[in-house]
């Protein structure tokens, strides 16, 4: 069978004997009718691959859905989404794929490095496999596939992501990947020793459907941690609270966030002890959070936005940032680090429904809730809450608590912008 490169391919020894293994392995379309195979490669980061027919049979014989980004490491996870086996758009597809639909464009890569019984790892179009496996030998037709061959990390990567660009997948999962390909498995290892995840946990493809932590969160967390800590080196005590503060929200999507990155390439978040202690503590305030809103007895309504208050990301963000600033404060860091107290009116330890409908005078009208966005001002606001909590020992965040947090920040601001005039 002929290979040739693409006029625009670079010949590549090793991708060649690769593009041969995968021929004498594994039968195509192709083949059969003694068809010449093109060896392309692409123009941003030159990845190669190939473009063929396999049948269904071949396909179920030899794909691999637990493709992994790292397979150098045992522990590294899957990087695919899960499944969305009840999806309407997949049982259409599961639907045509048993009345004999032919797919195309599935994307994988041959790799025997691991799982080498099913050496064609999946990258793009799963869930149009999963399809096609069930149809079974009823419909054993022939399926479009693009096949790299000898990828690196950061190709990998970048297959990953450019498959998976389509509007059903959350920037959760590019994160994740994303995530693993710059640091490994650092950030999903200190989630574990901290009791975000579980051992042998990953992180959620839609955090906001899991109810567990994102990359993004967990990210935001760390970075505002570290930046709260350097703020809060260069404050005396009588400063603290004559300062705004802006926590910060890392950014999402196909890049990595400067900041973020920045702080993990200058820090060991694994061994930096106040940093675990400030996340086991976080993780406290969560649980006692959760089991105060789910008990059966307290006067609240179990939602879901009540259970996961912590989590919202201006509080996650505002009570992380003053966590480091009060690094350097021992006192108010310990009552920081108390969980908030609650009596018959105010039974979760952060006041859910009270902060949801929470209004400051200075609030135009429409304006309703603190807590409950992620924009700056949310993110202020509950900064200003939280270091005035740690001027006490036992604080009940209730609504008077609460305005005159606010209303801190609101003055704050306002003398700046007086002082600006000037």
């Amino acid at each position: 069978m002929h290979i040739i490169f693409d006029t625009k391919a670079e010949h590549n020894s090793q991708v060649k004997s690769l593009v041969t293994e995968f021929l004498a392995k594994i039968e195509i379309l192709e083949a059969e009718y003694d068809m010449p195979i093109i060896i392309f490669q692409d123009g941003v980061l030159g990845s190669h691959y190939i473009k063929c027919s396999l049948l269904a049979t071949q396909a179920r014989q030899y794909c691999d859905f637990n493709a992994r980004l790292d397979f150098s490491k045992t522990e590294s996870y899957r990087a695919n989404r899960e499944l969305l086996l009840k999806n309407q758009t997949y049982l259409k597809m599961e639907s045509d794929a048993s009345k004999g639909r032919e797919f195309n464009d599935i994307i994988v890569e041959y790799n025997t490095s691991y799982a080498e019984e099913k050496p064609l790892k999946i990258w793009g179009g799963q869930h149009r496999l999963s399809a096609v496996s069930k149809a079974g030998l009823n419909q054993n037709r022939y399926h479009g596939f693009r096949i790299y061959f000898n990828l690196s990390k950061q190709q990998r990567t970048e297959v990953a992501l450019i498959s998976n660009t389509n509007i059903s997948v959350s920037n959760d999962t590019f994160d994740r990947m994303m995530e693993e390909t710059i640091f490994g498995d650092t950030l999903r290892n200190w989630c574990q020793k901290v009791g975000f995840l579980n051992q042998a946990e990953d992180f959620p493809d839609v955090g906001s459907k899991s109810e567990k932590i994102t990359v993004k969160k967990a990210r935001s967390f760390i970075v505002n941690f570290y930046m709260g800590k350097e703020k809060g080196s260069g404050l005396e005590s009588n400063e603290l609270d004559n300062n705004i503060y802006e926590p910060y929200l890392t950014k999402t999507g196909i890049k990595i966030d400067d900041q973020y990155k920045s702080i993990m390439t200058t820090n060991n978040i694994i061994q930096d002890g106040a940093l675990l202690l400030a996340g086991q503590k976080f993780l406290l305030l969560h649980k006692t959070q959760q089991k105060a809103v789910s008990d059966k007895k307290a006067k609240i309504d179990d939602r879901k936005a009540y259970r996961n208050k912590a989590l919202v990301e201006s509080v996650l963000c505002g009570w992380s940032y003053i966590a480091g600033v009060l690094q350097s404060h021992p006192d108010r860091l310990n009552n920081h680090y108390r969980i908030p107290q609650t009596n018959p009116r105010v039974p979760d330890p952060l006041n859910a429904d009270a902060m949801s409908k929470f209004k400051h005078d200075s609030d135009p009208p429409t304006y309703r809730g603190l807590g409950t966005r992620s924009a700056i001002k949310d993110r202020q606001r509950i900064a200003q809450l939280f270091l005035a909590k740690s001027m006490n020992k036992d604080v009940i965040i209730d609504k008077t608590f609460m305005d005159e947090a606010v209303s801190q920040v609101v003055g704050l601001q306002a003398l700046a912008k007086g002082y600006m005039k000037r």
